[in-house]
């Protein structure tokens, strides 16, 4: 029997496990997993996490020696492994015999016991993006088989229909999940079309509670002083875009922010999101090339932000007199910080959050059709009724917010059961 005097032992942490996020050199990954953390430490209060991310060993060695939050363990899940080794046998006739070997599950096995749930974080992972998400499929079997319950975190999923042969067995996949959270009404709505509501729960995008870091570099903070046009335009964007190329999209952008300079004769601020080796991918490199570009066509102050964090751009963007970005978590840093947003879509999900925020899609551009005219116009408009448009974006932040942190108040409900 316990006395009144005696303390009790600590309850121990729920322990978590993520999977299918990719590294933090992508900052929107970054983004998913900090507020994930706010909202599941609201929830469960002490936590732990193992992040299974998609990425090779170097690069997820790395990504975990500069953690910064000291709950959540970083481990490589990677198709790549030593040579002669069982998964780079497997990787080989993959490549060669077109089998579908799924050897990358491997790496989960020592990291599964003691778990609360595990959570699929990557935003549009389960959509035709990137093309069928096998991978993904293949990690939740793998935990459904060692009981344990996976669900979909804070994501858009679908469309599928594009893919006739594919559509019925993702849909039936998902139905084997415990639950699905999805990000905006667009999937909710998509996913009712297919008969998938059991296991559907409406929540926001976990980046919208992410709580903004002062940069320590007063040099960093200066670019910022003016309140500058905040931009992102992506490489990636190329593939989406009509304009034909990496080379041609690169031409379009330096006319698009020339003529967003012009015409608004505000300063602009390129800010990166996403760093990568492969240069169709890197921000940085392609919007240094802006930068250089821009500069020489136009008086205004071209500036660009160097490397940092997630939550750290976020507090950059957040000081920006308006904002228009391609990567989406970079516009969702800036639509939860209260500033006026231009989403350069490429695909469904932007026009689903800002169907959410706003109601409509008039600050929804698709950079397949849009001109640099087009693209002037719609920023000179977003600074010429910032107010009104900060304050319609502060009217709604508070439902969405909760609906973001609801998601840690529906799986403790689930995970419970």
């Amino acid at each position: 029997m316990t006395s009144a005097n005696q303390i009790s032992d600590p309850k121990p942490a729920t322990k978590f496990l993520f999977v299918g996020n990719g590294p933090y050199r992508n900052r929107g990954c970054e983004a998913i997993v900090r507020g994930t953390m706010e909202i599941l430490t609201e929830t469960f209060g002490e936590i732990q996490a193992s992040a299974g991310v998609m990425a090779s060993p170097e690069t997820v060695a790395a990504q975990q020696q500069a953690e910064i939050d000291s709950r959540v363990t970083n481990f490589s899940v990677s198709h790549v492994g030593p040579r002669f080794s069982l998964k780079w046998w497997m990787a080989q006739a993959n490549k060669r015999l077109r089998t579908e070997f799924q050897q990358h599950t491997f790496d989960l096995r020592s990291h599964v016991s003691g778990l609360g749930a595990a959570m699929q974080l990557g935003g549009d992972n389960y959509s035709l993006d990137y093309g069928r998400p096998l991978d993904y499929m293949a990690v939740d079997r793998f935990l459904q088989k060692k009981g344990i319950p996976v669900y979909i975190w804070g994501a858009s999923v679908g469309p599928f229909d594009q893919d006739e042969e594919f559509a019925p067995v993702i849909h039936q996949h998902l139905k084997t999940l415990n639950g699905i959270f999805v990000r905006e009404t667009a999937t909710q709505s998509y996913l009712a079309k297919h008969g998938i509501t059991d296991n559907v729960h409406l929540v926001a995008d976990p980046a919208f509670v992410m709580k903004p870091l002062e940069p320590a570099d007063l040099n960093v903070q200066a670019l910022v002083a003016n309140q500058p046009i905040g931009i992102n335009i992506s490489p990636l964007v190329a593939r989406f875009s009509s304009a034909g190329g990496l080379d041609a999209w690169r031409d379009k952008a330096v006319e698009m922010v020339v003529a967003c300079a012009k015409r608004t004769d505000k300063p602009i601020l390129l800010i990166p999101h996403v760093a990568s080796p492969k240069h169709d991918e890197d921000d940085y490199a392609f919007m240094a090339s802006l930068q250089a570009k821009v500069s020489q066509q136009v008086s205004n102050h071209i500036g660009l932000v160097p490397p940092l964090g997630a939550a750290e751009l976020k507090w950059l963007i957040a000081r920006c007199c308006v904002f228009a970005g391609a990567r989406t978590h970079a516009t969702i840093a800036a639509l939860s910080s209260g500033v006026p947003t231009l989403s350069l879509s490429y695909s469904v999900k932007a026009i689903g959050i800002n169907q959410d925020v706003f109601g409509h899609q008039e600050f929804c551009h698709s950079v397949k059709s849009i001109s640099p005219e087009q693209f002037a116009l719609a920023v000179d408009q977003l600074v010429s009724g910032k107010d009104g448009i900060r304050a319609l974006i502060e009217s709604r932040l508070p439902a969405i917010c909760d609906r973001a942190t609801n998601a840690g108040r529906i799986l403790r409900g689930l995970v419970s059961k």
